[in-house]
């Protein structure tokens, strides 16, 4: 447990998210592999308590039919921010998670298609004026060849969360 903590708490790679281009994630060159990453913003959090869902329901490309939102609701999210609790939430690294492709991961949050759980941060004009950086650890730096990934990105996640306050962005 205290190599993998040691390993999130080292150096992570992280790199400047643009709103703006919804190629960043590949020109960033975030690898398309397992890893934990998480999303830091300077975005205060009255600001972020008014980014309400961009919308509720979107037409399916294959179908047309129209279906709910699977963005997150980012409003909601942050309006569970509370000043009793003030020292258990991460109000910088408002989003953590671990993922299994990092470079897929980053693009959902940032340019998600509607269908797609993710913050879908584009979505959002207000945000492009704060700074957005996404930082990564890959798995393959801590254990090259794990006999179960799921578990050790799902315990990875949970260890960060707890040593760094629970990510405003992150569901209950």
């Amino acid at each position: 447990m205290n190599l993998l903590s040691a390993h999130l708490d080292s150096y992570a790679s992280c790199v400047l998210v643009s709103l703006e281009d919804a190629n960043w994630h590949t020109r960033a060159n975030i690898p398309p592999e397992p890893g934990w990453y998480f999303l830091r913003t300077d975005t205060p959090v009255g600001v972020l308590k008014q980014q309400a869902l961009w919308a509720s329901t979107y037409a399916t490309k294959r179908s047309g039919k129209t279906a709910n939102i699977r963005n997150y609701d980012i409003a909601a999210r942050a309006g569970r921010f509370s000043e009793d609790l003030e020292a258990y939430w991460n109000i910088a690294e408002v989003y953590t998670g671990m993922a299994a492709n990092l470079q897929a991961r980053a693009r959902e949050h940032t340019f998600a298609d509607p269908g797609t759980a993710g913050l879908a941060l584009s979505k959002y004009p207000e945000l492009i004026g704060y700074e957005w950086i996404f930082g990564y650890i890959t798995l393959r730096r801590l254990a090259p060849r794990v006999s179960c990934q799921d578990m050790m990105l799902r315990l990875g996640e949970q260890v960060w969360r707890a040593r760094n306050g629970w990510p405003l962005l992150c569901a209950d």
